[in-house]
């Protein structure tokens, strides 16, 4: 029955605190939450985030009918931990918010699971991409791809641009994404005949941990007999920007990189110490700027008029999350809004028009779309031609 409780009290503030006497107590405004690392090793990416929530938001209200509730973005500072990402959930939820964004990793997306669930609190984690994490909870959305679908199709790829036979790899076995893509990339090159891992080398990061030195895994994948055809490496932002650097700063420019959901933001950050050391790097995604959708393409727009920037991949992540929320939102009749109404509409959207092109969401609520394969070229990311 507790459960019960909290879901009616979550709903029942979220109306008493935005009712128009003179609309029949009409909800007047619904508060959309946002849980991002706004401070700690993410801090760029956290802010990223909430740029890109915040317009998402206000394009929402510009475009709103007569009579729809408008929306308000309310943030809390997840801090890069796993503990902070706790408290900003139960800060949100404590606060009435019914509908939040976030979090930003798989490992966070994982431990606030037991919380969403008790408090029945529709979540949409815009980056999580660790495999089976929504099969676990009824109340959690994620809306970019997982590595079931990231791996396949990035190794048929890579595969085909690279011609590859020996394999090394370098991954955070502390994260939870990290190690689940080396686990789906093993299981699809085992598929590939003449292929073979030569060398895996990993590292433990946790959290808001500093970055380690990453020289000894480098150098025992650069001096591997065989030498190695392709680095794969996996990790979240803080620890690939670590490893493109100390790659550079060790004189590896001969051998390829491929790098899972390495983003823009990633790429300009070390282009500030070493300009070239991005450049030719292979990158498995979920959506690049120069796609050729055009809602992507209309995003991409309305983002530099705003920002005076073409917005990175976080940018458009966040804000494809944030615009399947509020799309959900605004299919239900005001009267009508409530946690299991939105939740009922998210679980039924397929071949949505989005920036990924369209989309739906599978029996679990993973994302299903069609993955991107780019190259780095100066500070941005270009498709990678066929």
């Amino acid at each position: 029955m507790r459960i019960l409780f909290v879901s009616l009290s979550v709903l029942c503030f979220l109306t008493l605190n935005a009712c128009d006497s003179s609309s029949n107590d009409q909800v007047s405004e619904i508060t959309i939450g946002l849980a991002a690392p706004l401070t700690g090793t993410l801090a760029r990416t956290g802010q990223e985030m909430r740029v890109a929530a915040e317009m998402a938001v206000a394009l929402a209200n510009e475009g709103l009918t007569e009579g729809r509730p408008s929306f308000r973005l309310t943030v809390e500072d997840s801090k890069s931990t796993t503990e902070g990402t706790e408290d900003a959930f139960r800060s949100l939820i404590s606060g009435g918010v019914a509908f939040i964004l976030g979090p930003y990793t798989s490992t966070n997306t994982n431990h606030i699971i037991p919380i969403i669930d008790e408090a029945r609190v529709v979540t949409i984690a815009p980056a999580s991409a660790a495999q089976g994490l929504a099969a676990k909870s009824d109340w959690l959305f994620r809306s970019t791809l997982t590595v079931d679908i990231l791996m396949p199709a990035g190794v048929r790829a890579t595969h085909a641009h690279l011609d590859y036979k020996n394999i090394g790899i370098l991954t955070n076995a502390a994260d939870r994404f990290s190690q689940s893509a080396e686990d789906k990339f093993v299981e699809e090159i085992g598929k590939l005949s003449r292929v073979s891992i030569g060398v895996k080398q990993s590292f433990d990061r946790r959290g808001g941990d500093a970055s380690p030195d990453l020289t000894p895994q480098i150098n025992a994948l650069t001096g591997a007999t065989p030498e190695l055809d392709v680095l794969f490496f996996f990790g979240l932002a803080p620890d690939r920007q670590n490893f493109v650097l100390k790659a550079h700063e060790l004189g590896v420019t001969d051998l390829p990189f491929v790098i899972t959901l390495l983003s823009t933001s990633d790429i300009r950050l070390v282009r500030e110490s070493a300009p070239s050391s991005a450049e030719g790097i292979l990158v498995l995604h979920a959506w690049i700027a120069g796609s050729n959708h055009p809602a992507s393409q209309v995003y991409v727009r309305e983002h530099q008029a705003r920002y005076n920037e073409v917005p990175s991949d976080i940018h458009a992540r966040t804000h494809a999350a944030a615009d399947l929320l509020l799309k959900a939102i605004m299919e239900v009749a005001p009267e009508n809004i409530s946690n299991e109404a939105v939740r009922e509409g998210l679980s039924g959207m397929h071949n949505v028009d989005t920036i990924y092109g369209p989309f739906s969401f599978d029996d679990n609520g993973d994302a299903d779309f069609i993955p991107l394969v780019g190259v780095v070229r100066g500070s941005n990311i270009e498709l990678l031609e066929d």
